[in-house]
């Protein structure tokens, strides 16, 4: 048998998708896996067009998003290529949560998908910190193991279109924000501590998924600190710079 197409076309996707990619894409699809968008479809809590605001900004494009996406790219045009390549599959995902919404606590143990999200964030963020044996702790086999066992019953699939419209809006406006937040020039960020600081935030996140009280605002404050320390940083450099090419001069 010829799996030469096979090695071919897992190439040409490892290619479109390299680290960075993964995580942000893996990041922005937890709220998918874990239960936490269906339960918000299903309660009424995205259906007005202020609802679907609040819920791409803090549960999509939110702290961890943003943290992972300055951390993970080296430029505006790196930033917005990651964004339009994970568009499409946090869209086609939103779509499918959409129309399993109202069976998916009988599909699965939501509390095990949480614990898997957990188990996501923590990986990433000990990357993202610099801890190397995290590195063994792979992404895809968590989530793939994790949804294995945490299947409850395959038979309870059913589809409704009753959240079709506003899930996808919310994807659609998530990867709007995301697109239009890459746009921030990276010239003036030190990247080593804002990596750090995304990893901070991703462990937080972590924690709050593993049942720990962590403030909802606690995330941006974090993400919003490393920022504004990595542009201080810059800052105090570039008069020192100055001052010594003038004295040298």
């Amino acid at each position: 048998m010829n799996l030469e197409p096979f090695t071919g076309a897992s190439r040409q996707l490892q290619d479109f998708f390299d680290e960075g990619t993964k995580r942000l894409l893996t990041i922005l699809c937890l709220p998918l896996v874990d239960g936490v968008f269906a339960t918000l479809l299903v309660s009424g809590a995205v259906e007005t067009f202020s609802d679907i605001v609040a819920v791409s900004l803090t549960i999509f494009a939110g702290a961890g998003a943003l943290a992972t996406l300055y951390s993970e790219s080296d430029g505006v045009r790196e930033a917005r290529s990651m964004v339009l390549k994970v568009m499409p599959f946090l869209l086609v995902g939103a779509l499918v949560v959409s129309l399993v919404a109202p069976v998916f606590g009988q599909l699965f143990h939501v509390s095990r998908m949480r614990t898997v999200a957990a188990l996501v964030l923590l990986s990433i963020g000990l990357q993202l910190v610099g801890v190397k044996k995290a590195e063994t702790l792979s992404v895809p086999a968590i989530l793939l193991t994790g949804a294995l066992l945490s299947v409850r019953n395959p038979g309870a699939v059913g589809i409704e279109l009753t959240y079709t419209l506003p899930a996808v809006l919310t994807a659609l406006l998530a990867s709007a924000v995301l697109y239009g937040a890459s746009g921030l020039s990276r010239d003036a960020l030190n990247l080593d501590t804002v990596r750090r600081g995304a990893g901070v935030v991703l462990l937080m996140l972590s924690a709050s998924q593993f049942g720990l009280e962590v403030p909802s605002s606690l995330g941006l404050f974090v993400f919003g600190t490393s920022l504004a320390a990595s542009h201080r940083r810059i800052r105090s450099s570039i008069p020192s710079s100055s001052y010594l090419e003038v004295r040298t001069d």
